[in-house]
């Protein structure tokens, strides 16, 4: 975003290996304060076949809400410069319902869903309030077991054990069992809590 034509030629060298295959671009609305004026329009004359933009600042992280207002003026430049380019939004998405809203009320092409997706599986499900506990749980464990074959001989535990947070909420005993799973080290401890408290529900 410093240097919008170090940027472009990224996309143009990622466009000559690509073999043909549509290049997308995912992005923020600027680095320090809202730069779509320019930024954007950097961005779409080179013919992307998607752009996604996270609708907050590389500065805002994710501390204050997404800019949803701005996605009308974001598609606004993309239409004056006549190019066909998918536009998607990105930020505080909480699911395919409000996925649904942001795009029928902002007239965007699509929503990019992020950390909606921790610790719910089963977010692209059209009901997925109806998942009980312990499928929860049982997901959770996998998801570990996948981390500690995939990851285990390169990344610490502790990287595991964030995504609790997420699947580990909203029912009785949730915060309880929380606390016991941050204290755990590996995939065998973590099976044992969760058929523990499996079993007693």
């Amino acid at each position: 975003m410093k240097n919008p034509a170090l940027a472009r030629e990224i996309i143009r060298a990622t466009r000559d290996g690509s073999q043909g295959l549509p290049i997308s671009v995912k992005t923020r609305i600027g680095y320090n304060k809202n730069e779509i004026e320019t930024w954007i329009s950097e961005l779409l004359q080179e013919d992307l076949a998607a752009l996604t933009v996270h609708l907050r600042t590389r500065k805002e992280m994710s501390n204050v809400p997404a800019h949803w207002e701005l996605m009308k003026k974001i598609l606004e430049i993309r239409d004056e410069m006549g190019v066909n380019t998918l536009i998607l939004g990105n930020g505080d998405v909480l699911d395919l319902e409000d996925a649904r809203k942001k795009c029928e009320e902002t007239g965007c092409d699509g929503v990019m869903l992020g950390r909606a997706i921790f610790g719910n599986p089963f977010l692209f499900n059209d009901s997925p309030r109806g998942v009980s506990v312990s499928q929860c749980l049982e997901v959770m464990l996998e998801h570990t077991k996948l981390f500690e074959k995939m990851l285990g001989n390169h990344k610490n535990f502790a990287i595991m054990k964030k995504h609790y947070k997420a699947y580990v909420n909203g029912f009785e005993g949730a915060k309880e069992l929380r606390m016991k799973l941050m204290e755990t080290e590996n995939v065998t401890q973590v099976e044992e809590i969760i058929y523990d408290f499996l079993s007693r529900i």
